[in-house]
């Protein structure tokens, strides 16, 4: 593949990108690239754009991974799961992923704002994560970065979030059996989210490192915060590593003993002592709670 030897600028507003997407505004932007609202002019819908940092388009392994989770996202149909319309590369060679686009908000952004949550508004939201992750893994694809951050709550058309989500970011998957998640001096995911499996280099990589996940963001949804509470990096990796994270009891007390072993249970340090699934997470937080909270 060719890559160009100088990197053609992130799209601006009014642009018609790849002869079709007239770009209406920035919509978001992170370390690996940024996602912009736009106009698909064949077809008269709004869609999202999604591209890569033009310096790290110039990165072989970073423009590899950016493409594979466009053609992930094309094979994934699900109501659970972002739908990806077109991947492509524009004739400056930026390439692009233009998928659905999404009103609502993260539910990262949730809890910034409500802290702890409802166990009666996390009950769609489990349900949700269970079921895209189910049909990524019935693939063979594993997300890898689970994490508040990419799990998108929808708005309906009242304009009010509810518990319908759409799992996006599959940028750092893996298709299971092929490769891992991890290269020579950099970990790929985030930190606190990552099994200790990820971290350590230790094992087969399979399934249970997206329920490991899956255990931490119930424990921040329903915390407020993440378990664990180490700056450092290095130290952080150790509790993570070392299972040391602060007890879901003392950061919200008087939550039915068998939630807090439902979170336990899937964030176990140990692979072979997780669920086995993200449906066995939902069905074990199912059966815990009330009949008033489901």
């Amino acid at each position: 593949m060719y890559y160009w030897s100088v990197a053609a600028p992130l799209p601006s507003t009014g642009e018609l990108f790849a002869e079709r997407y007239r770009v209406v505004a920035k919509l978001a932007a992170g370390g690996m690239g940024a996602v912009f609202e736009a106009e698909d002019e064949r077809s008269g819908n709004a869609v999202a754009v999604k591209l890569l940092h033009p310096e790290l388009a110039q990165e072989p392994e970073m423009h590899r991974r950016f493409k594979r989770e466009g053609s992930i996202l094309q094979a994934l149909h699900h109501p659970s799961v972002v739908r990806v319309r077109d991947v492509g590369t524009d004739a400056r060679g930026r390439s692009y992923t233009v998928m659905e686009l999404l009103r609502g908000e993260t539910l990262h952004a949730r809890i910034e704002r409500e802290g702890a949550l409802d166990l009666g508004a996390l009950g769609p939201i489990v349900e949700g994560i269970a079921a895209g992750l189910g049909a990524a893994h019935e693939h063979g694809v594993l997300h890898g970065d689970l994490k508040p951050a990419n799990v998108f709550l929808l708005a309906g058309e009242d304009g009010a979030v509810g518990g319908a989500v759409k799992l996006v970011d599959f940028g750092t998957s893996k298709v299971h059996g092929l490769e891992r998640l991890t290269r020579t001096g950099e970990v790929i995911g985030t930190p606190t989210y990552m099994a200790p499996e990820l971290l350590t280099g230790d094992g087969t990589i399979d399934e249970r490192i997206d329920v490991y996940a899956f255990g931490v963001l119930l424990y921040q949804s329903l915390a407020g915060g993440a378990p664990f509470t180490e700056r450092n990096p290095g130290k952080l990796l150790f509790q993570i590593v070392m299972g040391q994270g602060v007890p879901l009891e003392e950061r919200r007390p008087g939550l039915p003993a068998s939630l807090y072993e439902v979170v336990r249970h899937a964030m176990a340090p140990k692979k072979a002592d997780r669920f086995e699934s993200p449906r066995a997470v939902a069905n074990a937080w199912a059966s815990t709670l009330p009949s008033a909270e489901q």
